[in-house]
């Protein structure tokens, strides 16, 4: 049970980072800027409705997709552990990653706002666009896919359910939190974040290396 316990925790701990609660929490109180506290609220939980309905998605077909793409899950660590590790250093560096498509993509959605009016805008996207890609997008996909194929379905369950409730509270009080921390403080947390990510990666990138090495060795 304690084990259990322990399990559910680290795996928790590990998705509420991957979350990214800095920047989520600071694009979120962007986004809603000028809004009722209810829809503030109502927004917040659109985004955790929208991040939870894709985790648990590739959660519940986690093996499915590991089975039909024939992909081992070792293969698929050292992977996804390279892309945390790219993602981490993005964050931890402040990184600009994506080129020319992605400053056209921003351009383009630029454009776009400016043709609707803010409040607009705001009430119709504010929970979609922190939902994903900023709090669940292919890291986090892949960390849950990861911690799924380890942990199994119950503890990664409770996990992302727990991490989820975790992100809901700093949405929620997300203007309280930064009036309380400051910008500084949490230029200083998104910056650590990044370093955890990195840190997270460089474990699954070596656990699947090793376990790639040990199928390797019993072929032969």
């Amino acid at each position: 049970m304690l084990k259990m316990l322990t399990d559910i925790v680290s795996a928790a701990i590990t998705l509420f980072i991957i979350l990214n609660p800095p920047l989520s929490t600071s694009m979120f109180i962007d986004l809603t800027r000028g809004l009722s506290r209810k829809e503030v609220l109502r927004q917040a939980g659109i985004a955790t409705a929208v991040a939870g309905g894709l985790m648990f998605s590739f959660l519940i077909f986690n093996d499915s997709i590991f089975s039909f793409l024939k992909i081992e899950l070792d293969s698929f660590k050292v992977a996804g552990g390279i892309f945390l590790l790219i993602l981490g250093l993005q964050i931890m560096l402040d990184l600009e990653i994506g080129g020319k498509a992605a400053h056209e993509t921003r351009a383009e959605q630029a454009r776009h706002g400016e043709e609707l009016t803010p409040g607009t805008v705001r009430k119709s996207m504010a929970g979609v666009i922190i939902g994903t890609p900023i709090m669940c997008g292919p890291g986090t996909i892949t960390t849950v896919m990861i911690l799924g194929s380890q942990n199994g379905f119950l503890i990664t369950a409770l996990a992302v359910g727990l991490a989820l409730i975790l992100i809901w509270m700093f949405l929620a009080f997300s203007s309280r939190i930064t009036a309380l921390l400051g910008e500084t403080v949490i230029a200083i947390l998104l910056r650590i974040v990044g370093l955890l990510l990195t840190t997270i990666a460089v474990q699954t990138i070596w656990s699947g290396v090793f376990g790639l090495m040990g199928l390797t060795m019993a072929t032969f």
